[in-house]
């Protein structure tokens, strides 16, 4: 698995051939359709860390024999500078990773819109049938190849253009180049 810095987005393979704008529009799509993961789940882990470290450590450090184990500074200013400054990084890190953990799963969950709710197939590539002569979106359809399943578009919460597979999306490097 890659573990990018700044672009979640490029953990996944699929979004190899694809700009970062396309690609950062999942990420808006993961963080509105999944707030508890991408918003509130990084507030919970943070207010858990600064409750975890600024009462669990002082217990951890009186009543376990951490001392020996764990270097501390010999001045008790110099002790509660490192207390305050370890326990700011350890809720920022925390907040940070939960955070990607959870833009990590919103994604996945996007791209898993595009399956089959039955059995899990994808349905990207599938040609869109519609019933009726007008072009109506309430009545573009696609049938799962596995199940059989008939799928309204409308009803699984997509585009057309969300079913063109993510090779097919990739834009031609001449495009705005002058002849």
């Amino acid at each position: 698995m890659r573990l990018p810095l700044f672009r979640p987005y490029r953990m996944f393979p699929q979004f190899d051939h694809l700009s970062n704008s396309e690609c950062e529009k999942y990420v808006r799509d993961a963080y509105i359709n999944t707030p508890g993961l991408t918003a509130k789940m990084p507030l919970v882990a943070a207010v858990f860390a600064t409750i975890a470290w600024y009462i669990g450590w002082p217990v951890a450090y009186a009543t376990l024999p951490l001392a020996s184990y764990i270097p501390m500074p010999a001045s008790a200013e110099w002790r509660l500078v490192a207390y305050i400054v370890l326990g700011v990084v350890f809720v920022f890190v925390a907040y940070f990773l939960t955070r990607d953990l959870g833009v990590y799963f919103g994604i996945r969950r996007e791209l898993s819109r595009s399956n089959c709710k039955k059995c899990g197939q994808s349905l990207q590539g599938l040609r869109i049938h519609s019933a009726g002569a007008d072009p109506d979106p309430a009545k573009q359809f696609v049938r799962c190849t596995e199940c059989g399943r008939r799928w309204v578009l409308l009803d699984l919460g997509l585009s057309p253009r969300d079913l063109i597979p993510f090779e097919q999306r990739a834009v031609d490097s001449r495009v705005a180049q002058r002849r």
